[in-house]
């Protein structure tokens, strides 16, 4: 670990504390996966420790002419593969300006590939100022806009960060692994609230969940960039995937950054729980209980079988272990014949 005034080294995470407006620390071509949330000009707190402030107020034009630049820069750093995941959202006094923001990726050069959303929070799940007031519905989702350099040469892998089927039929139908492509809507809820911005040191953090997943999704990377790092999170979720990683950051609280990039190695991804495989352990349960017998929960054919495995992996991801969930784990590895399951219920 090495620190200057101007440079903080973290295993293989460098942070510059200048702006990305000249990255001339990187040569042409060298950048394969770019993630970042710029700041979202609303008037929000980027501080660093010395006080000193980033302008989020600046007239629009010249607050959107300062992020083309940025992206020009990146456009010259990044591969001809290079991917580049651009995350920012809307707010009801600026509806819309997600849009102008991906469009000055556009005039930057970038080749704009599709929209991903993500989802915030899910009926209370997630985190977000729950206060929408009485003129309009709070928004739980963001913007994630996938850019890339060059449409012939970038490749995407998107079952590295797929989703397990439904229905498990599909396996050997598409694919030999229980694994599909997750979509352009990703579910993504903070580890946990996140409390007031003194609490945070920044007033707009994304969960590590976002950048582990965009720079997942791009086979062969070797180098991730954040031009505007804030809190570090990108970084975090390079170190835990073991690339390296380069953020920029004008306004830096370094040690919130340091903090940030070695909690990465400790990070886990969530497991995926489907809703049709949570709705039918659900109802799985309630027979159960409801009927007081587990008898009915004796496979007798192989969808039974398939059926009461969806429940046992939803019951494990969920972190439930009780009496009814360790008898279902030792009936699936009993031997199935009549008299011998009547043994083990009884």
């Amino acid at each position: 670990m090495k620190m200057k005034s101007d440079f903080l080294k973290i295993g293989k995470q460098s942070v510059y504390f200048s702006s990305s407006e000249t990255m001339d620390e990187l040569g042409d071509n060298y950048v394969d996966v770019i993630v970042t949330s710029p700041p979202y000009n609303r008037g929000k707190k980027y501080s660093s420790d010395n006080n000193e402030s980033h302008n989020d107020n600046l007239p629009e034009q010249d607050y959107l002419l300062f992020l083309e630049n940025v992206w020009r820069e990146c456009l010259r750093v990044g591969k001809d593969k290079c991917v580049f995941y651009l995350n920012i959202g809307d707010s009801a006094s600026d509806q819309g300006i997600s849009e102008k923001v991906a469009n000055t990726a556009l005039k930057a050069g970038w080749k704009r590939i599709q929209d991903i959303i993500w989802v915030k929070s899910i009926y209370g799940k997630g985190h977000y100022t729950p206060s929408g007031g009485n003129k309009r519905f709070n928004n739980t989702w963001e913007h994630i806009f996938l850019f890339v350099k060059n449409k012939k040469k970038y490749v995407l892998d998107p079952k590295a960060i797929g989703i397990p089927y439904a229905d498990k039929s599909n396996i050997g139908r598409y694919g030999n692994s229980d694994m599909r492509d997750p979509g352009n809507v990703w579910h993504i809820t903070y580890e946990k609230t996140t409390g007031a911005t003194v609490k945070k040191g920044h007033d707009a953090p994304f969960p590590i969940g976002l950048p582990y997943k965009c720079i997942k999704s791009v086979p062969d990377t070797e180098v991730v960039l954040d031009p505007f790092l804030g809190t570090g999170t990108t970084l975090a979720a390079a170190e835990v995937l073991g690339l390296n990683g380069i953020g920029y950051e004008k306004y830096p609280k370094v040690e919130l950054i340091r903090r940030t990039i070695l909690s990465g190695r400790k990070y886990r991804p969530q497991p995926t729980i489907l809703i049709p495989h949570l709705d039918q352990t659900i109802r799985f349960f309630d027979k159960i209980i409801s009927n007081s017998n587990l008898r009915m929960a004796i496979p007798k054919t192989k969808k039974d079988m398939e059926n009461l495995k969806i429940v046992n992996d939803t019951v494990q991801k969920l972190g439930i272990e009780s009496k009814l969930s360790k008898k279902i784990k030792r009936l699936l590895k009993s031997d199935k014949t009549t008299g011998k399951i009547d043994k083990f219920i009884k």
